[in-house]
């Protein structure tokens, strides 16, 4: 009886917990970096999705906040350039430049599988981090793998941080 009450006290607490295998059906997953939020039900400018990640309450936390590149760049599989230690040269505090960023060195083919997470290829996430131009931030892009820069007013998807 109290191996019963064990495995569903551990059964319950992961169930209270949220932490899932990294879907979109609204559970938390923890990957690599850290705990990450379900993904953003709708896109937002990157302002949006700052203010989004400091006022999300998921999973029964509220210390959410916008990953910066490098945080981002962990989500990435297959993909040696883009991903964590790959030739992509982009990464926080000192190397977010425009003068950085490579188009052979931060991306792969399209259609491959890039997202730990399981993230949709249409899916690009925004990251709190800024290039040297006040109206550009980076970002990452399932469909090629890629790190990328938009302009800030671009909508993406997010997915928040702790």
């Amino acid at each position: 009886m109290k191996r019963f009450f064990v495995c569903f006290a551990m059964i319950a607490m992961v169930l209270m917990i949220g932490c899932g295998g990294g879907d979109n059906s609204g559970n938390c997953a923890t990957i690599n970096s850290g705990w990450w939020s379900p993904l953003s039900s709708d896109t937002m400018e990157w302002q949006e999705a700052l203010d989004y990640c400091d006022g999300l309450n998921e999973c029964g936390y509220s210390d959410w906040r916008l990953p910066n590149i490098n945080e981002l760049r962990t989500l990435i599989q297959n993909c040696q350039n883009s991903q964590t230690g790959g030739s992509c040269a982009i990464s926080a505090p000192d190397h977010l430049s425009l003068d950085d960023w490579s188009l052979n060195d931060c991306h792969c083919d399209d259609g491959g599988h890039y997202s730990l997470l399981g993230d949709d290829e249409n899916i690009t996430l925004w990251s709190s981090s800024e290039s040297d131009n006040s109206n550009i931030a980076w970002n990452v892009g399932f469909l090629t793998g890629d790190v990328g820069y938009l302009n800030k007013s671009t909508k993406l998807w997010v997915r928040c941080v702790r």
